[in-house]
């Protein structure tokens, strides 16, 4: 297990999907747009711009999967990104 307490990536996106991903499970990420263009962000690898979070360039905001109600709560240690430029992915609840 990791002693870390801040689970972040930086990464530079180059138009295609990029899978990032994470050492623990997680529903809820922040992710932050420094680019100068909208990216999209998704859970679902074959996501589609229609499908997906847009996020617009110089924002930033929470992607958190859906919950059922009464169910399990959605985690995961994939996200997935589309766009160009750098952006920064941090988990926000991970176990």
């Amino acid at each position: 297990m990791s002693d870390n307490k801040l689970q972040v990536k930086r990464i530079t996106l180059d138009g295609s999907t990029t899978t990032i991903e994470f050492p623990f499970d997680c529903g809820k990420y922040l992710i932050k747009n420094f680019s100068d263009a909208d990216i999209y962000v998704s859970f679902d690898e074959t996501f589609t711009h229609d499908n997906s979070v847009k996020i617009p360039a110089g924002y930033f905001q929470v992607v958190e999967g859906n919950e059922w109600l009464g169910g399990e709560p959605f985690k995961t240690n994939e996200i997935y990104v589309e766009g160009t430029g750098e952006i920064e992915v941090q988990q926000l609840c991970f176990h």
